[in-house]
Protein backbone atom coordinates (compact mmCIF):
# COMPACT_ATOMS: atom_id res chain seq x y z
CA UNK A 1 0.00 0.00 0.00
CA UNK A 2 1.46 3.38 -0.98
CA UNK A 3 0.92 6.72 0.75
CA UNK A 4 -1.85 7.71 -1.66
CA UNK A 5 -3.96 4.77 -0.47
CA UNK A 6 -3.65 5.74 3.21
CA UNK A 7 -5.46 9.07 2.81
CA UNK A 8 -9.13 9.47 2.02
CA UNK A 9 -9.22 13.23 1.30
CA UNK A 10 -6.55 15.37 -0.35
CA UNK A 11 -6.64 19.02 -1.41
CA UNK A 12 -4.05 19.99 -4.00
CA UNK A 13 -2.30 23.32 -3.66
CA UNK A 14 -1.58 25.19 -6.90
CA UNK A 15 2.10 24.31 -6.42
CA UNK A 16 1.30 20.59 -6.56
CA UNK A 17 -0.56 20.99 -9.85
CA UNK A 18 2.19 23.21 -11.26
CA UNK A 19 4.77 20.60 -10.26
CA UNK A 20 2.98 18.16 -12.57
CA UNK A 21 2.57 20.63 -15.42
CA UNK A 22 6.23 21.68 -15.19
CA UNK A 23 7.48 18.09 -14.65
CA UNK A 24 9.11 18.93 -11.32
CA UNK A 25 9.83 16.63 -8.38
CA UNK A 26 6.59 15.38 -6.81
CA UNK A 27 4.92 14.89 -10.20
CA UNK A 28 4.70 11.12 -9.88
CA UNK A 29 2.85 11.38 -6.58
CA UNK A 30 0.13 13.64 -7.99
CA UNK A 31 -0.19 11.63 -11.20
CA UNK A 32 -0.61 8.44 -9.15
CA UNK A 33 -3.40 10.12 -7.19
CA UNK A 34 -5.12 11.23 -10.39
CA UNK A 35 -5.00 7.69 -11.74
CA UNK A 36 -5.72 5.52 -8.73
CA UNK A 37 -6.98 7.61 -5.83
CA UNK A 38 -10.29 6.32 -4.49
CA UNK A 39 -10.95 9.06 -1.96
CA UNK A 40 -11.82 12.71 -2.38
CA UNK A 41 -9.37 14.74 -4.44
CA UNK A 42 -10.00 18.49 -4.70
CA UNK A 43 -8.51 21.82 -5.68
CA UNK A 44 -9.98 25.18 -4.75
CA UNK A 45 -11.25 27.27 -7.66
CA UNK A 46 -8.90 30.00 -6.38
CA UNK A 47 -5.90 27.67 -6.76
CA UNK A 48 -7.17 26.50 -10.14
CA UNK A 49 -7.20 30.16 -11.18
CA UNK A 50 -3.61 30.53 -9.92
CA UNK A 51 -2.54 27.59 -12.08
CA UNK A 52 -4.30 29.00 -15.13
CA UNK A 53 -2.85 32.46 -14.52
CA UNK A 54 0.68 31.08 -14.29
CA UNK A 55 0.25 29.29 -17.60
CA UNK A 56 -1.19 32.39 -19.27
CA UNK A 57 1.73 34.46 -17.92
CA UNK A 58 4.02 31.91 -19.54
CA UNK A 59 2.21 32.59 -22.84
CA UNK A 60 0.07 29.43 -23.07
CA UNK A 61 -2.46 29.70 -25.87
CA UNK A 62 -6.13 29.11 -24.95
CA UNK A 63 -5.94 25.64 -26.53
CA UNK A 64 -2.72 24.77 -24.67
CA UNK A 65 -4.17 26.09 -21.42
CA UNK A 66 -7.28 23.94 -21.80
CA UNK A 67 -5.23 20.86 -22.60
CA UNK A 68 -2.93 21.42 -19.60
CA UNK A 69 -5.65 21.93 -16.99
CA UNK A 70 -8.22 19.44 -18.34
CA UNK A 71 -7.08 16.56 -16.07
CA UNK A 72 -7.67 18.73 -12.99
CA UNK A 73 -10.96 20.37 -13.98
CA UNK A 74 -13.22 17.71 -12.44
CA UNK A 75 -11.59 18.22 -9.02
CA UNK A 76 -12.27 21.96 -8.81
CA UNK A 77 -14.38 23.04 -5.82
CA UNK A 78 -16.00 26.47 -5.88
CA UNK A 79 -14.69 28.97 -3.31
CA UNK A 80 -17.80 29.68 -1.25
CA UNK A 81 -18.70 32.08 1.56
CA UNK A 82 -17.72 29.68 4.34
CA UNK A 83 -14.31 29.04 2.80
CA UNK A 84 -13.89 32.78 2.32
CA UNK A 85 -14.58 33.37 6.01
CA UNK A 86 -12.21 30.57 7.04
CA UNK A 87 -9.48 31.93 4.74
CA UNK A 88 -9.86 35.33 6.38
CA UNK A 89 -9.74 33.78 9.86
CA UNK A 90 -6.45 32.07 8.94
CA UNK A 91 -4.78 35.39 8.19
CA UNK A 92 -3.42 36.07 11.72
CA UNK A 93 -1.85 32.59 11.95
CA UNK A 94 -0.40 32.58 8.43
CA UNK A 95 0.63 36.15 7.61
CA UNK A 96 4.04 35.83 9.25
CA UNK A 97 4.73 32.90 6.89
CA UNK A 98 3.84 35.00 3.83
CA UNK A 99 0.84 32.96 2.77
CA UNK A 100 -1.31 34.47 0.05
CA UNK A 101 -5.08 34.47 -0.36
CA UNK A 102 -4.68 31.47 -2.67
CA UNK A 103 -2.70 29.61 -0.02
CA UNK A 104 -5.34 30.36 2.59
CA UNK A 105 -8.11 29.32 0.17
CA UNK A 106 -6.41 25.95 -0.22
CA UNK A 107 -6.11 25.52 3.54
CA UNK A 108 -9.69 26.69 4.09
CA UNK A 109 -11.00 24.07 1.64
CA UNK A 110 -8.96 21.38 3.37
CA UNK A 111 -10.31 22.47 6.76
CA UNK A 112 -13.88 22.48 5.47
CA UNK A 113 -13.73 18.91 4.17
CA UNK A 114 -11.29 17.61 6.82
CA UNK A 115 -8.62 16.82 4.25
CA UNK A 116 -4.85 16.76 4.04
CA UNK A 117 -3.13 19.33 1.80
CA UNK A 118 -0.47 18.41 -0.73
CA UNK A 119 1.93 21.23 -1.53
CA UNK A 120 5.52 21.85 -2.55
CA UNK A 121 5.88 24.67 -0.01
CA UNK A 122 7.86 23.38 2.99
CA UNK A 123 6.94 26.47 5.03
CA UNK A 124 3.41 25.12 5.40
CA UNK A 125 4.72 22.32 7.64
CA UNK A 126 5.33 25.00 10.30
CA UNK A 127 1.65 25.99 10.41
CA UNK A 128 -0.34 25.07 13.50
CA UNK A 129 -3.88 25.49 12.18
CA UNK A 130 -5.40 22.03 12.47
CA UNK A 131 -4.83 21.06 8.83
CA UNK A 132 -2.40 18.28 7.98
CA UNK A 133 0.14 19.39 5.39
CA UNK A 134 2.19 17.03 3.29
CA UNK A 135 5.06 18.22 1.12
CA UNK A 136 5.03 16.15 -2.08
CA UNK A 137 8.76 16.51 -2.69
CA UNK A 138 11.43 14.59 -0.79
Amino acid sequence: MNKVDKVDKVVLDASAVLAVLQEEPGTERVLEALKNFEGTLAISSVNFCEVCTKLVREKASPADLELAVAPFRSYVVAFDDLQAQKAAELYPQTSSFGLSLGDRACLALAASIHARVWTTDRTWKKLKIGVEVEVIRN
